[in-house]
């Protein structure tokens, strides 16, 4: 009876996937592993015999019909079902008959018979078939079903989020593509990129603002360069519309550690910020840079207006520091303000310094000072420092900042 009803088939035809992240189906039959011997009854191992000689003849359409009664028997053994079944997924693969292939597969799958190892490759398969046909439950309840199988293979928990999204589930999305990242670096991985954008702008399209950050974070901290740093700051900066220039002076300073400062718009902002609280040499700074980078027209009339006023102001200003350093002593608000000058001149040891004495005084917002110190204690290379600082950084858009900047300490500087 071995020679007559041969096992065939774990992987199937292709179908189109609902994204690029869904893999397609093999095409190519896997080598059909050992089966134990399967007892047929009678009537269906003569019924059988006559679908073999017509598939061996190449006559897999005409072998239907004879295997849709051999299905139809009386009280069929288990062994029945599985073999018909069997010779009924080669026909309708070798027919091209989609639906057919896809309900022979979930047949087998339920006749318990199916080799463990083969089973993902039919969840797959099964799954990107009900996709083809744009039923997504279907194929999500597959994959479900293919992940739990096969929890070590993070491309099926990619596809599954895929899935998830495009049913309107993003938090089930989100959460997804951490698990996939996870599982992929708990194999000696490296998660690609594209995970972590689209775990962001996931997050961010859906407006799951509790979502929002940790994915992030997450970007940059395993990629981060200038377009993600931009990216992650920019989004999360969008969650506080609310924001007053001093907030937004320390979104701008982040961004221009992170190198993420990009085109007119950064730059010109920065530095009309910067001279808008009163510090010029930030906005000089800026603006050099900008211009450096060719990021800004020196020639344009704004940024010409913009260099005029702070080339101008640091003439007086620069020269002052030593000034507002003596008079600010024991005045926290003062100490803030005189710190936030020498920053924007790029002494960052020196503004650390001016911050530290501003720290626990009831004059001046904690949050602000402590999120500065962080900053520029960073930015002078003191990371045990600034951890420690950003860590007290409690509350609204600062303490979101914060955790940037510890991110930040954790990243490569050219």
């Amino acid at each position: 009876m071995n020679s007559l009803v041969r096992p065939v088939v774990a992987a199937m035809l292709a179908s189109a996937a609902l994204v690029a992240a869904v893999p397609a189906a093999a095409q190519k039959p896997a080598a059909a592993p050992a089966q134990k011997p399967l007892k047929l009854s009678k009537p269906v191992m003569v019924i059988l015999a006559e679908v073999q000689k017509l598939q061996a003849a190449g006559d897999f359409a005409g072998s239907l019909p004879k295997l849709a009664e051999a299905l139809a028997v009386p009280a069929p053994n288990a062994d029945d079902v599985f073999a018909t079944l069997q010779l009924r997924l080669n026909a309708a693969i070798k027919v091209s008959d989609n639906a057919l292939i896809e309900d022979s597969l979930g047949r087998l799958l339920a006749t318990g018979r199916v080799l463990p190892e083969d089973q993902p490759k039919y969840l797959r398969n099964i799954g990107a078939f009900a996709m083809q046909r744009k039923d997504y439950a279907a194929a999500t309840s597959a994959f479900e079903k293919l992940t739990a199988l096969d929890p070590n293979n993070p491309e099926h928990q990619v596809s599954l989020a895929e899935l998830y999204y495009a049913q309107k589930q993003g938090s089930k999305a989100v959460e997804m593509l951490a698990k996939a990242v996870a599982t992929s670096r708990a194999a000696g991985q490296t998660p690609p990129e594209n995970w972590f954008r689209r775990r962001l702008a996931i997050a961010y399209d859906g407006k799951l603002a509790a979502e929002i950050q940790p994915a992030a974070l997450a970007l940059v901290a395993a990629f981060p360069n200038a377009v993600n740093w931009r990216d992650a700051i920019i989004i999360t900066r969008d969650g506080f519309p609310a924001m007053d220039d001093q907030t937004t002076l320390d979104f701008l300073r982040l961004q221009a550690a992170t190198g993420s400062l990009t085109g007119e718009r950064d730059y010109v902002e920065y530095a009309d910020t910067a001279l808008g609280k009163g510090y010029p040499g930030e906005a000089q700074l800026a603006l050099n840079e900008g211009i450096k980078r060719n990021m800004l027209s020196a020639t344009k009339p704004i940024v010409v207006e913009l260099k005029k006023t702070a080339d101008a102001k640091v003439l007086t200003d620069k020269p002052a520091l030593a000034t507002y350093e003596k008079e600010a002593k024991g005045n926290p608000k003062l100490l803030l303000a005189t710190g936030d000058a020498f920053y924007g001149y790029g002494d960052f040891a020196k503004a650390a310094a001016l911050y530290k004495q501003a720290v626990g005084g009831a004059t001046a917002d904690q949050a602000t000072v402590n999120l500065r110190l962080g900053a520029a204690l960073a930015r002078a290379g003191d990371n045990a420092g600034a951890e420690a600082a950003l860590a007290a950084v409690k509350g609204g858009a600062r303490e979101a900042l914060a955790q940037y900047w510890l991110a930040y300490l954790k990243t490569p500087k050219a």
